[in-house]
């Protein structure tokens, strides 16, 4: 319903929310990645 209204504060709220989610995700499964795996390492 926002995009059809075209409210671009939430479109774009929801957006960031997003995409910092995806990024958090990522950062969590890597960590994850390299505690659970010995060939992993850090530089």
């Amino acid at each position: 319903q926002a995009l059809l209204q075209q409210d671009i504060y939430v479109v774009m709220a929801a957006s960031i929310l997003g995409a910092v989610m995806l990024i958090i995700g990522n950062l969590i499964a890597d960590i994850l990645l390299a505690l659970v795996d010995p060939r992993v390492r850090f530089e």
